[in-house]
């Protein structure tokens, strides 16, 4: 049988290429997905590949939570093409994450699985707070840190981050609900443009901001730069209309003219702007309109860079990137919520070593089981500073609904999840918030956070007898050296009563004492 041709423009790499030190990072939008592939090459990351899919997967996005069948198959189409691309590259150094549509598409859990099963990569879905601050990131990545401060804004198809940084670190950050696909379809969705929709759509824009302009115009930035499509696109047209790259009010302001008398979008006269721009480009034009309104800008420069450089520098900084994001995320919320630090080390200690006895049998062996078992032992008392009535679920509430710096969506229902249900009453069903294939792992390290936390309920600081730990795919046996739980009464019947609640759960708890 003769080989199939391979699609038009599909650019696979060499069959024998060594891409050991490639890193892929992908940017799922409302609007369009990114993909972005380097190289290290030194101690420098090369960019040698670019690729955009126009998905359009907002306009796909119904009110109930769920994706239009036809907005789907886009992008699992654009999901298939991007994942031969990505074949030879280590699966530690990809990253896909999904911004506003999938963040809101909550009833799309077998979309994220068919999405997974496309590219061959899992798909995360990150907060608006943790894009703002990959965005920041992925500008620093672009431009270098700046001199002094730097004012971020950032359109996207369902919301905008707007992120002001001191350096490379970012200090505040915040992801508004409006973007270019939203406004236009809430707006300007038959296609007319008036006066009076257009100061319509900035007044609901100016809405968006106003909780939050204060701040940042007491903060002051000596630079403003604008990252996506929609103010590239803005910027690409003031180069045709004036001449020049830089957005300013005056030139926002020719622009709105220029929109108004065309009177409909198929009827934009704009050289420069892309068919596929243009349904949305009024809708993002606007929202920049009233940014500048809001903050009192009086210039704005485009970057290149965004969401998926930040990722991508992440990515080649290894596990002095993100997972130091996440230590210092879980740092700062032992320290706000006053957690008792020597008792957390404990549980942690002994839960990690529970880990270690079952990790293969369990295929709990990846690194990212140890660390969202570590962090779940960090902050399994949180809850306390409300109150101890129900403090696992008071900490599970901070966590499952708090902006987690580094933390994917899923990682934060996680860990949220192990929180919950460290102690108490088990309730299986409730993992079911997980994907599949993340739901019997989070169920197993739920399990030895409980059993770390019984063994150190006396808050005693002295060494507890060691545990052999024997595991089956749904049981535990629990061997404890002679006279181990004669000696400790109380522990023994923590454990009996233990072995109960797992059984309701249907989950085997063994516990014997060797000879």
């Amino acid at each position: 049988m003769d080989p199939q041709p391979l699609p038009q423009g599909l650019d696979l790499p060499p069959p024998h290429e060594d891409r050991s030190g490639h890193f892929a990072a992908l940017d799922l939008g409302s609007n369009s997905f990114h993909l972005i592939l380097a190289r290290r090459l030194g101690k420098h990351v090369q960019v040698i590949d670019r690729r955009r899919e126009m998905v359009r997967l907002g306009t796909g996005l119904r009110a109930d939570g769920t994706i239009t069948a036809e907005s789907q198959q886009r992008a699992l189409a654009a999901l298939r093409r991007f994942g031969d691309r990505l074949r030879g590259i280590p699966p530690h150094h990809v990253r896909a994450v999904g911004t506003y549509s999938l963040r809101r598409a909550y009833r799309a859990m077998d979309f994220l699985e068919q999405a997974h099963q496309a590219l061959g990569h899992s798909v995360e879905v990150i907060s608006g707070q943790e894009e703002a601050r990959l965005i920041y990131r992925g500008v620093t990545f672009a431009l270098g840190p700046p001199p002094g401060r730097r004012l971020v804004f950032d359109i996207g198809g369902g919301s905008s981050e707007i992120v002001l940084g001191d350096g490379i670190h970012p200090v505040f950050m915040e992801s508004l609900h409006m973007g270019c696909i939203t406004y236009s379809q809430r707006f300007f969705r038959d296609g007319r443009i008036t006066a009076k929709r257009w100061e319509e759509a900035e007044t609901a824009a100016r809405l968006e901001f106003q909780p939050v302009e204060a701040q940042f115009r007491a903060a002051g930035w000596q630079e403003v730069m604008g990252t996506s499509g929609s103010i590239r696109a803005v910027s690409a047209a003031l180069q045709t209309l004036r001449n020049t790259p830089v957005i300013d009010p005056d030139g926002l302001a020719q622009l709105r003219d220029r929109l108004i008398r065309a009177g409909r979008i198929d009827r934009l006269n704009l050289p420069d702007l892309a068919a596929e721009r243009q349904q949305v480009f009024v809708g993002g034009a606007v929202i920049l309109s009233a940014a500048f309104a809001a903050l009192g800008l009086d210039r704005m420069l485009p970057c290149e860079g965004a969401l998926r450089e930040g990722l991508l520098d992440e990515l080649a900084a290894g596990r002095g990137g993100r997972e130091d994001i996440c230590n210092h995320t879980v740092e700062a919320l032992s320290q706000l919520y006053h957690a008792d630090r020597g008792q957390a080390a404990r549980v942690c200690a002994s839960a990690l070593s529970f880990l270690k006895q079952v990790q293969d049998a369990w295929a709990l062996a990846d690194e990212r089981h140890e660390e969202t078992l570590r962090w779940g032992a960090m902050l399994h008392e949180i809850g306390l500073a409300i109150s101890h009535t129900g403090y696992h679920k008071h900490g599970h509430y901070l966590l499952a609904n708090g902006d987690l710096a580094g933390f994917s969506r899923d990682t934060q229902v996680l860990v949220s999840l192990l929180v919950r249900f460290h102690r108490r009453k088990i309730i299986r069903r409730e993992f079911d918030i997980l994907p599949l294939e993340h739901r019997v792992p989070a169920f197993r390290l739920t399990v030895l956070l409980r059993l770390a936390v019984l063994l150190h309920r006396a808050r005693n600081p002295e060494r507890d007898p060691p545990m052999m730990l024997t595991p089956s795919p749904q049981g535990l046996q629990l061997d404890f050296p002679q006279n181990g739980l004669t000696r400790r009464p109380l522990m023994h019947a923590d454990l009996i009563e233990e072995q109960a609640m797992l059984a309701r759960a249907g989950f085997a708890l063994s516990i014997s004492e060797t000879d």
